[in-house]
């Protein structure tokens, strides 16, 4: 049972940024996945890890995107993004370390991955639009 669930209020209409939106959920439900089936820890910290590549990498790219039209709110948005990198590191480590972080793992990208992209990430989604109609 998937927690992170996608659905057509996540959509930025950018195709690249909801490509690795719509990754990012299938590498939370593969994380909550093997958590919830005791798979071998292995395979949590391979799970873990590859959510922290892919997020720095999915954040470049939209940090890119927000430079590129001139996002005012550039700043703050990378300051969350750099917020959210820590956090998932620090639970990563903790993780490498054979402490216990599955409850706090599942709730903090669930949490996440819907107030960032629900919210956060709407703001330069709505500045994107507005810039499109004015050039129209």
């Amino acid at each position: 049972m998937p927690i992170a669930i996608w659905s057509s209020r996540f959509e930025t209409g950018i195709p690249v940024i909801d490509q690795q939106h719509q990754a990012l959920f299938d590498a939370v439900n593969k994380l909550a996945d093997s958590f919830k089936s005791g798979t071998a820890s292995a395979q949590v910290k391979a799970s873990m890890d590859f959510l922290v590549k892919y997020t720095v990498e999915h954040f470049q790219t939209e940090e890119k995107f927000m430079k590129e039209m001139g996002y005012p709110k550039l700043s703050s948005h990378m300051a969350e993004h750099a917020q959210l990198v820590a956090k998932a590191k620090d639970l990563q480590g903790r993780l490498a370390e054979g402490k216990p972080v599955t409850v706090e793992v599942t709730a903090f990208l669930a949490d996440w991955l819907k107030h960032h992209i629900n919210e956060v990430d709407m703001g330069y989604v709505e500045f994107a639009k507005a810039k499109a109609r004015e050039k129209a």
